[in-house]
């Protein structure tokens, strides 16, 4: 049986490879036809804002690709239209969330989710749908600890599972793909005592990965925000809820617990462009992270009905 599986799952990556080079060749065809004034503005935010690291791996032609499908994305439906430009190029157009595995993932995406959110008529509504429907196309599941062994799109798809920070890269890049504004959100430690969280995570999710750093004990869980028209919403990965956003397991409890400012009990949103804190990997400490502090955020949400 399991080399049936192994079998099957190396079927599903070379399939996968082929639609990346039909992928590629679609990006570049379209490409040309778009302005040449806003692409030259997307290929200076990137290199402008990409980690040290990444130009020693990631060339021109891979930032270019990306850069035409997030422009097609961007103008195939009216939702992905009227998002402001810097939330479009801080959240729509990067290649990457935290210190995943660069994957060629948005010719991929882009070709198995843009079908699937034509019909959508909000932003909303389009990240619901995919929440609810692209787990199934690998039967995906969550399996606690695996970051940061899986964390990147290809990699969940090779493993078919991955923790909470790998299903949120994957969902964040899957909204990305389509024009959607996403972002990984997350705590580096909840506040609520290690053993009663633990017990909360596994009673009501699964969620909730330990680790130990600089002598402090981490429970750290990610998630991911989209941009709604007007502000940041959340929801968990392969966690859609049928009523909409803002429901989770954590929300309004221990999120709202939550400390604005300190180090490892604050809730950070991840950027691509720099920002003013940094958002605390615990499984990466050497690894700088731009995030911006949104506990506040969280604090004053109003618990939905």
């Amino acid at each position: 049986i399991n080399f049936d599986l192994q079998s099957l799952m190396r079927s599903l990556l070379f399939f996968l490879c082929l639609i990346r080079i039909l992928g590629h060749s679609a990006g570049k065809e379209n490409g040309n036809a778009l302005s040449n004034s806003l692409h030259e503005e997307c290929m200076e935010f990137l290199l402008h804002n990409m980690p040290e690291s990444d130009r020693k791996t990631i060339n021109s032609k891979f930032l270019s690709i990306n850069v035409d499908l997030a422009l097609k994305a961007r103008q195939a439906n009216s939702w992905a239209a009227d998002v402001p430009w810097e939330i479009f190029l801080n959240y729509v157009l990067p290649y990457a969330s935290l210190d995943e595995k660069r994957d060629d993932w948005r010719p991929v995406f882009s070709f198995l989710f843009s079908s699937k959110v034509r019909s959508a008529h909000s932003l909303t509504e389009a990240a619901q749908i995919l929440n609810h429907g692209i787990w199934k196309i690998w039967g995906i599941t969550f399996q606690p600890d695996q970051t940061p062994e899986i964390m990147s799109p290809f990699q969940v798809i090779e493993a078919g599972y991955a923790s909470c920070t790998g299903l949120s890269i994957f969902l964040v890049n899957a909204c990305r793909s389509v024009g959607i504004p996403a972002r990984v959100v997350g705590t580096p430690s909840w506040k609520a005592r290690e053993g009663s969280m633990h017990d909360t995570a596994k009673r009501v999710s699964g969620y909730g990965q330990f680790m130990r750093l600089d002598n402090h004990h981490f429970n750290n869980h990610n998630w991911v925000e989209v941009w709604d028209g007007t502000s940041w919403s959340f929801c968990g990965a392969l966690e859609a809820n049928e009523k909409g956003l803002n429901r989770t397991w954590f929300f309004p409890q221990p999120a709202k617990s939550q400390i604005p400012g300190d180090k490892y009990h604050a809730i950070y949103a991840a950027t691509f462009a720099p920002a003013a804190q940094a958002y605390p990997l615990v499984w990466d400490k050497s690894w700088s992270q731009p995030g911006i502090d949104v506990t506040q955020s969280y604090i004053d949400a109003k618990v939905p009905q």
